[in-house]
């Protein structure tokens, strides 16, 4: 039986104090130099929270929490919950992010991952903002394999395993559904965040090693990542 997932975190310290990262999390003009690309905040329970990513990503919410400086808490329109806090820390500021769901076979694993890693990078530029001033957002998914996947701990056998090959991506007729890839360009993977991390952030025409157990048995291929999205082109 396929396990069930009701949570998911993530969390990062910021060398800045509560209230700098109050303002980034709350003020919408803040929140669009290291999140969204538009964004509008009613700031009160029962207030409600629009965010739009750009690329046809959106969410809409509700605030059902909120203690300043502190925990902001929305419930989505599927009635899920995002919950973020905001605490003081030896170093700075410990922003931590937790999403309420159901997460019970292998492509909602995919989904939970994926929404885990996109926030991470998000929360990872919340940081470069606040103590760099830099927006390193043209730096994440400039590259990819074609291909889902996700976290995949069982049997011994620790990696990602690929739910899904896109046609005519550099994965295409060389990983197949099913595969456990357990290394990438040398390094071990563990979880979906370090191959995406790793894959995503190659420059276009860059090639990876790709290790991988198929039926037990270790292969290996060497993959030419595309710009992010891209496909090849199929001569007519």
């Amino acid at each position: 039986m396929d396990s069930i997932f009701n949570h998911v975190q993530r969390e990062i310290v910021i060398h800045t104090t509560p209230d700098r990262v109050w303002k980034a999390l709350t003020d919408p003009q803040e929140r669009n130099q290291w999140e969204t690309r538009h964004c509008e905040i009613d700031l009160k329970v029962g207030g409600q929270v629009a965010l739009d990513y750009g690329w046809g990503v959106s969410y809409v919410g509700t605030i059902e929490e909120l203690i300043p400086y502190r925990k902001l808490t929305l419930k989505g329109e599927d009635q899920e919950l995002t919950i973020w806090t905001i605490e003081p820390h030896t170093e700075g500021t410990l922003v931590h992010i937790e999403y309420t769901g159901s997460w019970s076979n292998e492509r909602e694993y995919m989904m939970m991952d994926n929404m885990a890693f996109g926030t991470y990078r998000f929360m990872r530029n919340m940081k470069s903002v606040l103590e760099t001033d830099q927006d390193i957002r043209s730096t994440f998914w400039s590259s990819w394999i074609g291909m889902n996947h996700y976290t995949y701990r069982r049997e011994g056998i620790e990696g990602v395993k690929v739910i899904e090959v896109f046609p005519h991506t550099p994965a295409d007729g060389v990983i197949e559904e099913g595969d456990i890839i357990s290394r990438a360009a040398g390094q071990v993977i563990r979880s979906y965040d370090e191959l995406e991390d790793k894959v995503t952030s190659m420059q276009p025409g860059q090639q990876i090693v790709i290790e991988f157990v198929r039926h037990g048995e270790p292969s290996s291929a060497i993959l030419t990542v595309l710009p992010y999205g891209q496909r090849n082109v199929v001569e007519a």
